[in-house]
């Protein structure tokens, strides 16, 4: 895929991960559909790179919000070549298994986690895809569009607390093959990536209020050692899977080495 004149859908594509994202569509000359819950963020986002971008609030765990965003990036841009899904996380409430107090884990966090990175992240997948495979060929093997979710390292060594975290982002790992050999008669590749721990603006606050995690997070790296993931980094391995056109059906770790230990 060339990125540029390509029609990029991001979600969580007002900060962090998904911001980077959207910053390497527009400077590729691509054009940045930006879906985040946050309207401030998104509209000063949108303003910021100009006529090539456009926000639209997105709550993926509402069907109906999805469809409505679909239909207007279709009216307003005119098609859907690529896909990356960085919303997700873990929703409030979740925890041990069975915590301090003896208390079993509180289900109804258990499920909205799951149901926000799983769910989710398929219901993005699967409505633009469907839209995907309605685009001419690119070229003569018959690329359509390319799709890629966000799940963590936590999907294979998560930690202590993290089980419905792990739970989430794993379930995009394991699906993320099976919707490769759906779509691949259609030519749309599908490919996960992984990120270990990044600077984010909720990893950010550690450096001051943290000193000794934020440490201890950067020295469990192989290298380098001295800092988190940058969301640049995130936004060049993307542009890299949408413009390689031979990758597909992978999960792919972006962390530095690191492995994640008992806490």
């Amino acid at each position: 895929m060339k990125i540029e004149g390509a029609v990029i859908v991001v979600t969580g594509g007002a900060s962090g991960l998904g911001e980077a994202t959207c910053r390497a569509v527009i400077a590729g000359g691509g054009k940045a559909v930006i879906l985040d819950m946050n309207e401030q963020k998104g509209n000063a986002l949108a303003a910021e790179l100009g006529q090539n971008s456009l926000f639209l609030k997105c709550n993926v765990l509402k069907e109906e919000s999805i469809d409505e965003c679909i239909d207007q990036v279709m009216a307003k841009m005119g098609r859907i070549d690529g896909n990356v899904n960085c919303a997700g996380g873990a929703m409030p409430g979740t925890g041990l298994t069975v915590n301090k107090h003896g208390e079993a884990h509180k289900l109804e966090a258990f499920k909205n986690t799951v149901l926000l990175n799983v769910v989710g992240t398929f219901a993005l997948t699967s409505k633009c895809a469907a839209k995907m495979a309605l685009n001419q060929p690119v070229d003569e093997e018959g690329e359509r569009g390319c799709i890629i979710n966000v799940a963590s390292v936590a999907a294979q060594d998560g930690q202590n607390g993290q089980a419905a975290y792990a739970a989430g982002k794993g379930g995009i790992v394991a699906m993320t093959l099976p919707i490769a050999r759906d779509l691949g008669k259609r030519g749309i590749r599908v490919n996960t990536i992984m990120p270990g721990v990044f600077e984010t603006p909720m990893t950010e606050p550690m450096k001051k209020h943290a000193p000794k995690v934020y440490k201890n997070l950067t020295s469990s790296n192989v290298f380098p050692t001295t800092r988190l993931g940058l969301p640049h980094e995130f936004s060049h391995l993307a542009i890299a899977i949408l413009e390689n056109k031979y990758m597909n059906g992978e999960s792919i770790r972006l962390d530095g080495g690191i492995r994640m230990g008992k806490l």
